[in-house]
């Protein structure tokens, strides 16, 4: 199994569709969510209508079975992704936009199907996400709804998460001197979790995700990330908890502020692949 197509497998999973990451919300339903709005309107700016990614392995030679696609149309309300690995089968994704924010995604893979859909205030921040989830054959569909709450600076001070509109915990935040989140944990039957912890850079910009790691038996960064002086992310430094390994990305643009190529080092600081980013522009 290729690590890098995993990799960044996981990281589109996200990226398109929020799926959980150690919990994290702060930065799976927030964070990320700005991150992909920015490339929104990056693609929408300069009027691109087709992404496509090459995979390729650490020694240059193209990844088997590896293909993806992304369509926008012409108003840019939708844009429509198709995905294959060798390992995770076919994978469609459809996301919608109104007003310029996403709006809601459906995805369907290999024997599952789930959707988002999002709600934002006046300031356009996530007021609420629900996900529904059904595996293929199966009749019960299962819902999560994300509620947040926002200080009068902005930022998040608790989210109320429902599973299936009866099985509720509360997630809360703690800032930092200069009203970050720094802490989040989450509630539940009066049950306190393990904190996750968020370490920012002088400039503000997110660092580090750190959480007790079990295996370890201390604090681990899950993941660590720098970036250029334009904001944009240079370098993601992620940990898998089983392995305790790290695996580094590294993030090329071009002057358009366009993903252009991913690198992934092992470990071990060797390149074990890399991913090139093609761009179809409307005339």
């Amino acid at each position: 199994m290729n690590t890098t197509l995993r990799a960044f497998f996981l990281s589109l999973t996200a990226f398109f569709c929020v799926e959980s990451i150690h919990a994290q919300y702060y930065y799976k339903d927030i964070l990320s969510q700005q991150q992909g709005q920015r490339r929104y309107q990056l693609l929408k700016q300069h009027r691109v209508s087709r992404v496509t990614v090459s995979s390729f392995e650490g020694n240059g030679e193209p990844a088997d079975g590896f293909l993806f696609e992304q369509n926008l149309n012409a108003g840019y309300t939708q844009a429509r992704t198709r995905m294959e690995t060798s390992f995770s089968g076919k994978m469609s994704l459809v996301s919608y936009y109104t007003n310029g924010l996403l709006s809601k995604t459906a995805d369907s893979g290999y024997m599952a199907y789930s959707s988002y859909e999002y709600g934002y205030d006046s300031l356009q921040r996530i007021l609420r996400i629900v996900q529904v989830s059904q595996a293929t054959g199966d009749k019960v569909r299962t819902t999560e709804t994300h509620d947040w709450v926002y200080d009068e600076k902005g930022m998040p001070t608790r989210m109320l998460k429902v599973k299936d509109g009866k099985d509720s915990s509360t997630v809360c935040f703690t800032h930092d001197e200069n009203g970050r989140v720094a802490e989040e944990y989450t509630i539940s039957n009066g049950v306190t979790s393990e904190k996750t912890y968020y370490y920012y850079h002088e400039d503000g910009r997110l660092s580090d995700i750190v959480r007790y790691n079990e295996r370890a038996k201390h604090l681990v960064a899950d993941n660590m990330f720098d970036y250029y002086p334009d904001g944009q992310v240079k370098q993601m430094i992620t940990m898998d908890p089983g392995s305790m390994e790290r695996g580094t990305w590294i993030y090329l643009y071009n002057d358009k502020g366009l993903t252009t190529e991913e690198k992934f080092y092992n470990a071990q600081n060797k390149l074990a692949g890399r991913m090139a980013y093609q761009y179809t522009f409307r005339k």
